[in-house]
């Protein structure tokens, strides 16, 4: 047997170890993650028409958060990441906090109430009846694990849309991040997603947008790709997801493999108004029925 024939040999044994040594470790950290879902979650979540290689997939994106005192969180980001290798694109649809809705029973009140009143179940509900989209997944961030997720995956660098200057931020401080690439640890990533006081709901989606961003090319960068399986199952047992190993191995195949760009990024627009002393963002149905249509196009 000739050198060639046994150093292909030698890495294709390396290979087969490498990934079957990372789908077990990521196998484990999805047992951790499903303890996190509801059991009746994965009866409202919509049917795939098809495998998740070859059909758009729309996976919805959840960062909770509870305020002091209180023992439900309300959704603090809500967005919906489309997998389309149609397109050969992932897209990103944020949806404000404070977006006015109407409950069947409750009447109107802000989305991200969905989640404190309904929880996994409620906000599926509440995104499907505001948008039309069905939502096939769903992935529940913690923002108390937030700050160690980013952390697991040696921080990240994001390119920030908007400069933000003392921002007033809980605990009684302030935060500042300028414009461009910023470097992030666990911490400063949590603070550059929830910083919301100096300017709008509008804003900061955006900002979350690159965040997750910035998260997947890290996980799917050359340098990372070989800790690739590793890293995923580190934050996959920071978050809640219904999702299998073997779904969880394709949603980071089309991760690493689909585009994102500038125009993938969609923002469900509206007016923001005080009604009755609370802030809402009132949708406009016409500008959001072509900003859904553009994020399934």
């Amino acid at each position: 047997m000739g050198w060639v024939a046994r150093i292909a040999i030698g890495a294709l044994a390396i290979f087969v170890v490498w990934a079957v040594a990372g789908f077990l470790t990521l196998r484990s950290g999805v047992a951790d993650s499903h303890a996190l879902i509801h059991p009746s979650t994965p009866a409202v979540l919509d049917g795939s028409p098809g495998g998740m290689l070859s059909t758009p997939i729309n996976t919805l994106v959840i960062g909770k958060d509870a305020r002091i005192g209180e023992t439900r969180s309300r959704a603090d980001t809500i967005l919906i990441m489309r997998t389309d290798p149609g397109s050969g694109h992932i897209r990103y649809l944020s949806i404000p906090r404070d977006t006015r809705v109407n409950h069947p029973v409750r009447g109107a009140e802000k989305i991200n109430a969905s989640f404190f009143h309904g929880g996994q179940i409620g906000v599926i509900r509440a995104v499907r009846r505001h948008t039309g989209l069905p939502i096939h997944h769903i992935m529940v961030v913690n923002y108390r694990s937030f700050p160690q997720l980013v952390d697991e995956l040696g921080g990240v660098t994001v390119n920030n849309p908007t400069e933000l200057s003392n921002c007033p931020y809980p605990g009684g401080r302030t935060v500042s991040f300028p414009k461009g690439p910023v470097e992030l640890d666990g911490d400063r990533a949590l603070e550059f997603a929830r910083v919301r006081k100096c300017d709008s709901d509008f804003a900061r989606a955006l900002r979350q947008q690159a965040l997750i961003a910035s998260m997947k090319d890290k996980v799917f960068s050359l340098t990372g790709l070989p800790l690739a399986p590793w890293r995923g199952a580190a934050v996959t047992r920071t978050i809640a997801t219904d999702m299998g190993a073997f779904d969880l191995v394709k949603f980071g195949w089309l991760q690493a493999r689909l585009d994102q760009g500038p125009d993938d990024r969609i923002l469900l627009s509206g007016a923001p108004q005080l009604i009755d002393g609370q802030s809402f963002v009132v949708p406009d149905p016409d500008a959001n029925e072509r900003e859904v249509a553009q994020f399934i196009s």
